[in-house]
């Protein structure tokens, strides 16, 4: 089996610029081989916007390891669906239902705007950066690709800041970046 990947890194960039260049560079490959806004959708979160849905949704204390294996059973909710992440979530990592519900009301918004309401002031700074992102996108002429969903991690091993997830909008393929 043989696979080929396009790869584009930027390192040390501190603002959303670097997402936004990646993000455009994409979206223009895509349009270039005929992939419209219609048949991919780009999934955009933050891990800021999910470590501030973790802990304002759970009354348990959270650790930064604690942290990470809470979001790695959250990045199989497509996969596994909502009351088998709760089961883990309460098994594996000792939260409690209400803080499930809490924290799966959240990855379920619409919006940025409708998470910003729910979470309130608290989350203002968290949600700042991918609001520009979307912002920016407008400019850019790519905002038709983009997708809020609070849901995306990827691997906070090396992501630590905009996160996203390129998917088929009919639903039959794995994430295609």
């Amino acid at each position: 089996r043989e696979h080929y990947q396009w790869n584009m890194d930027v390192v040390g960039v501190e603002h959303v610029h670097a997402e936004l260049e990646l993000l455009a560079a994409a979206c223009d490959f895509f349009r270039r081989v005929g992939v419209t806004a219609e048949m991919v959708g780009i999934k955009v979160n933050s891990r800021a916007v999910l470590e501030r849905i973790v802990r304002q949704s759970c009354t348990e204390e959270l650790e930064p390891q604690k942290f990470m294996q809470i979001c790695v059973i959250i990045d199989k909710l497509d996969k596994i669906g909502d009351c088998a992440v709760t089961e883990l979530l309460t098994t594996e990592q000792g939260l409690s239902e209400e803080s499930c519900k809490l924290i799966l009301e959240c990855l379920r918004m619409p919006t940025i705007e409708a998470l910003s309401e729910h979470l309130g002031d608290s989350a203002k700074e968290a949600l700042e950066d991918v609001q520009r992102v979307f912002d920016l996108s407008k400019d850019y002429g790519f905002s038709d690709y983009l997708i809020f969903d609070a849901s995306v991690v990827r691997g906070l091993a090396y992501y630590t800041g905009i996160v996203w997830e390129a998917f088929d909008r009919k639903g039959e393929l794995r994430a295609i970046m």
